[in-house]
């Protein structure tokens, strides 16, 4: 109360409050926020797994002292799904102890902000008055810079689509983390330094993981067979996972099994269109060429492919083409590899194929699915014959194919060949029957024998023959019929199921077909006879198929059956008889050019000389066996010289060398799924 009297009463609430007896200036000041320390990252999913080795890469990179200069850039690429913004989101909030001057984000893309209006956001969240923030985008730019000199910040930038994005948020002081995520690869940030760190799908544990923090009531542990094949269906993508755990999480009722049919039928886009939004906006992005060899991808049958088969759909140059998948390359859409090939995920490539099927009809996308297999088609025979020789026994005429091109490639480059390719030509087999383009099923299989009886990959090889026999069938061809059928029946035998082999043999030979191919089911029946040990059966069946070859001057043939000749005479114990056979054969392969014919008389020799305890001569041909075995690159050929290597260590003693070679020769049947493998294995 003061002298007169008077007195002054405050209550409620004012945001200011000026009480003075002599009023000079009176100043009003805004609400004043308390300074904090900006952390504008999102948090991450709740349910996240994995990513440990990229935690750990990130956090190797941190600990300069705050200086100013350029901070630590990490670029975070793969594909779309795969979990890049959840990755940068959760190392933000692990490594946000070590950034005590806080945490920035910034996201672009579609919907996303410009370069400026995150600066201008950001200057906020550091402290600068809505007014005092600069309307201009260099003055945004430069007062950023100043206020994040000598800071410790982590800055989160999000669906970065240009260097230049980067460029301009960058916090200026080396001791800040950045963490770029982009669906892009962004040359010229690396080309400042930026460290790369690829993100992958997940793998099988982990995807399994993800799924049971997401559909947490105990659905995906009581029956993991289906689980499994969900998250395989979901392409292992974190986002993927998400979506589909999201659908069982709120249908407590349902069983994985539902879902899992739901993502293998017509439902599948409807489940996953999260998935598909983010690869819809990724396409949008693209120049119209590449967008065009993108819906191409969707057609191919295999996930690894190299350049030239897509110049060949796309009736490109393979130069042109290879900037356009470098460039969806750098969109995530398709991961580059070495030499020349490319792989694409599951994912993508369905959806390559929808945007395939929303642009052009089923009759252009059957017209490229044939240039894709004519392609494969034209590869194989050129490396068949390569391999093999023209004088091989063929249906299909590789010079209707091949025509008067010279060939250059090497046997070890044919097979290396069908090492890269042959998936992709089972694929294209699968994909052929499904067309009805059945005589281009049992050509493509005829033609990739030359692979199998090599490398001997068994399942493969029962795979397409069983649909070879049938697309023969169907394609009206006896001779193609007959020669599948022995092919298939080889098969069998290498997997020692001997009458699947001589059920497909019986038929085989009773085929209303020519002398040549006639005499080839004889030669396959005697090999299953030798292979069963029945060796009176084999010189029969090996004699009868010499004769027609014989007669109809087929040089290779007839070495190959002089060879097998040789065979049944050494299983009947005519010893001398045998030796002289195999050298005959020999000299007849030398003058056919028949390499691997020379191969297998040398080592049947070798074999001879070994049963008698003559190490010497054994050696000798076994060396001239082996040599000629590496130069073909001839798989089954070698390992069946480790185990002749193997007895005749055993014979001499020579344990450690003997033990060597059965488990070299163990190694290459387990590769090809021979039930040899375990015998030796197992010391049989």
């Amino acid at each position: 109360m003061g002298t007169d009297g008077a007195h002054n009463v405050q209550a409620g609430v004012a945001a200011q409050v000026v009480q003075a007896r002599d009023i000079g200036t009176v100043t009003f000041l805004p609400p004043q926020t308390p300074p904090s320390i900006p952390a504008l990252v999102p948090p991450g999913p709740a349910a996240f797994v994995d990513r440990v080795e990229h935690l750990a890469a990130v956090r190797s990179l941190i600990g300069a002292e705050p200086t100013p200069g350029r901070p630590v850039v990490v670029a975070v690429r793969g594909m779309p799904g795969v979990g890049k913004t959840a990755l940068v989101r959760q190392v933000a909030t692990v490594l946000a102890a070590d950034f005590p001057d806080g945490a920035l984000h910034a996201s672009f893309g579609v919907g996303g902000e410009s370069p400026s209006e995150a600066l201008g956001r950001l200057l906020k969240a550091l402290g600068v008055p809505d007014a005092s923030v600069p309307t201009d985008f260099r003055r945004r730019r430069d007062l950023y810079r100043s206020l994040t000199a000598r800071t410790r910040l982590i800055t989160v930038l999000d669906d970065v689509t240009d260097a230049g994005q980067v460029e301009a948020l960058l916090p200026n002081s080396a001791a800040g983390l950045v963490l770029v995520a982009s669906n892009t690869a962004l040359e010229d940030l690396h080309a400042d330094g930026a460290v790369p760190l690829v993100v992958e799908p997940l793998e099988i544990h982990d995807a399994l993981d993800l799924l049971r923090r997401v559909c947490a009531d105990g659905r995906v542990d009581r029956d993991a067979g289906a689980a499994a094949e969900l998250v395989d269906l979901c392409g292992r993508l974190p986002l993927a996972i998400r979506a589909a755990g999201a659908r069982l999480a709120v249908r407590p009722r349902w069983a994985l099994a539902r879902l899992v049919g739901e993502l293998r039928g017509a439902d599948a886009d409807r489940v996953l269109d999260r998935v598909n939004t983010v690869f819809d906006t990724v396409y949008a992005d693209l120049p119209p060429r590449a967008g065009a060899v993108y819906r191409a991808l969707g057609l191919l049958v295999g996930r690894d492919f190299c350049v030239e088969v897509v110049a060949a759909v796309v009736g490109e140059p393979v130069a042109e083409v290879r900037e356009l998948l470098d460039q969806l390359a750098a969109a995530a859409l398709v991961e580059e590899r070495a030499d020349d090939r490319y792989a694409v995920h599951r994912l993508v490539r369905a959806h390559a194929l929808r945007v395939a099927d929303e642009h052009t009809t089923e009759g252009d996308r059957e017209h490229l699915l044939l240039r894709a297999v004519d392609w494969w088609l034209f590869g194989a025979t050129a490396a068949d014959v390569a391999a093999t020789g023209r004088q091989r026994l063929r249906v299909a005429d590789p010079d209707r194919l091949l025509g008067g091109v010279e060939l250059t490639m090497s046997p070890h480059a044919a097979l290396a060949w069908f090492d890269r390719e042959h998936t992709n030509i089972a694929a294209a087999m699968r994909a052929c029957a499904e067309k009805g383009w059945h005589a281009l099923v049992w050509q493509l299989f005829e033609a990739t024998f030359a692979y199998y009886d090599a490398r001997r990959p068994l399942a493969s090889w029962v795979e397409t023959g069983t649909l070879a026999v049938e697309s023969s069938v169907v394609d009206g061809d006896v001779a193609a019929q007959a020669r599948c059928r022995c092919l298939l029946a080889k098969a069998y035998q290498e997997l020692e199921r001997y009458d699947l082999a001589a059920s497909e043999l019986d038929r085989a030979r009773a085929l209303p077909v020519g002398d040549r191919l006639r005499a080839s089911t004889y030669d396959f029946t005697g090999n299953l006879a030798l292979r069963t040990g029945d060796f009176k059966d084999a010189l029969h069946w090996f004699t009868m198929a010499r004769d027609i070859n014989v007669q109809l001057g087929r040089a290779r043939g007839t070495a190959m059956q002089t060879l097998f000749v040789g065979r049944a005479l050494a299983g009947l114990g005519r010893t001398t008889g045998a030796l002289t056979t195999f050298a005959e054969a020999a000299h007849l392969a030398r003058e056919a050019k028949a390499h691997s014919v020379v191969a297998k008389a040398l080592l049947t020799t070798a074999a001879v000389h070994s049963t008698a305890r003559d190490h010497t001569e054994a050696d000798h041909y076994l060396a001239d066996a082996e040599q000629i075995a590496h130069q073909l690159d001839n798989t089954a050929l070698l390992a069946e010289i480790h185990l002749l290597r193997a007895a005749t260590a055993t014979t001499r003693d020579d344990h450690a060398a003997a033990e060597a070679h059965r488990q070299a020769a163990a190694a290459v049947y387990e590769r090809m799924g021979s039930p040899k493998a375990a015998r030796l294995l197992a010391g049989g």
